[in-house]
């Protein structure tokens, strides 16, 4: 499952804002390091707990609402980040759009004589695993490759999963430029073939900055594209809206997104409290 978790909760998630310029990674906006939140060492592990809710009709005749919560953990050692997040999902609507590992809608079914429905459950694991260079070896430039699988371990009986994997992998480039850090990410993912449903693997786009507005906040602005994962959705496009406060191990973050195409939810709201040690 997860428009709302990848592109703004679990994007969110992993993807914190340095606070120090030098060292921020914007294209996964990596957690805050350096003495303002985790002191730096050879590791460091943290989670992630936080609620999002989004509500779009995805181009049927009917809006679905998901209010989800996430748990997230991830392991940091050298420039290797591991991460293991699993949401807890209410799902009210048509009962038909679920969502792959990259986020994107799926709607299965458009029939309109199909009544709406709710169902709550856990969603699918994503297991996601990351190498970024550090800027001393592109002249400031940071470059981070991804890989991510998302296993179906969510009820596709209840129509919280497709019941099958999908597996991903995202280049990240970013450079800080005072307090701006732009940054860019393009990915793409292979998704699973559940029988008697046709599915697209996609591609994807995000460009954005983040931008240092004091020593212990931080927003980020971005623009996603993903291309459409099935023939009765179209490609979604949104813009991602984010703050962050750190202070010593903790972050918080508020984001919004808005959706500019049928592809994505109309619009989605949601906070995250991440704590870090090593």
């Amino acid at each position: 499952m997860h428009r709302a978790i990848s592109k703004t909760l679990l994007l969110v998630a992993l993807a914190l804002p340095a606070l120090d310029a030098g060292a921020a990674f914007a294209g996964e906006k990596a957690v805050p390091s350096g003495d303002k939140t985790v002191p730096s060492g050879d590791w460091d592990l943290t989670g992630t707990f936080g609620f999002g809710h989004s509500n779009g009709n995805y181009g049927t005749a009917r809006d679905t609402s998901v209010d989800l919560g996430l748990s997230t953990l991830s392991l940091s050692a050298g420039g290797f980040r591991f991460t293991a997040s699993v949401p807890y999902m209410h799902i009210d609507g048509r009962g038909l759009v679920v969502f792959d590992a990259s986020g994107n809608p799926i709607v299965i079914n458009r029939r309109a004589a199909l009544p709406p429905d709710a169902r709550t459950g856990w969603g699918d694991l994503t297991l996601s695993a990351s190498y970024t260079l550090p800027p001393s070896v592109l002249d400031d430039f940071e470059l981070r490759v991804s890989g991510v699988a998302k296993l179906p371990i969510a009820s596709a009986r209840k129509r919280l999963s497709t019941g099958e994997a999908d597996l991903g992998m995202s280049v990240d480039l970013s450079r800080p430029f005072g307090i701006w850090t732009p940054f860019v990410t393009v990915g793409y993912l292979s998704v699973g073939q559940p029988v008697g449903y046709t599915l697209y693997d996609t591609t994807s786009v995000s460009a954005g900055t983040s931008l240092e507005l004091s020593q212990n906040l931080v927003a980020v602005a971005s623009y996603d594209y993903d291309s459409a994962d099935g023939p009765l959705v179209a490609a979604a496009q949104s813009l991602l809206g984010s703050l962050s406060w750190v202070h010593n191990n903790v972050t918080l973050t508020g984001y919004g997104t808005v959706g500019l195409s049928s592809g994505s939810a109309d619009m989605g709201v949601g906070f995250l409290v991440s704590y870090g040690v090593n």
